[in-house]
């Protein structure tokens, strides 16, 4: 493989750790999360599960809808909305 292809694999491994580790890394502290903001755990895995459920629907049908737009392109604005979403809850107070 060419230099360029094994920064490519390194880029999207990271990639698919991190988005891994946003829905399955929560589980492991829902209990303080849920204690933190008042809230029940069932309340709180509910928006992981919602989570899921959104990486399931949008799994097979972005690539559909973007096919025809350059992949880097895609690639970056849905990493974008990722990092955006990301960065939201920590101003937040509640759920």
């Amino acid at each position: 493989m060419s230099k360029r292809n094994n920064l490519l694999i390194i880029i999207m491994s990271l990639g698919v750790f991190g988005i891994i580790n946003t829905e399955m890394g929560v589980i492991g502290i829902l209990p303080t999360l849920a204690e933190h903001y008042d809230d029940s755990v069932s309340q709180a895995s509910l928006l992981v599960s919602l989570f899921a459920l959104a990486v399931a629907i949008a799994g097979p049908t972005m690539p559909l809808m973007f096919s025809r737009i350059n992949r880097k392109k895609v690639m970056l604005l849905v990493l974008d909305i990722f990092v955006s979403a990301n960065i939201v809850p920590i101003f937040t107070t509640n759920f």
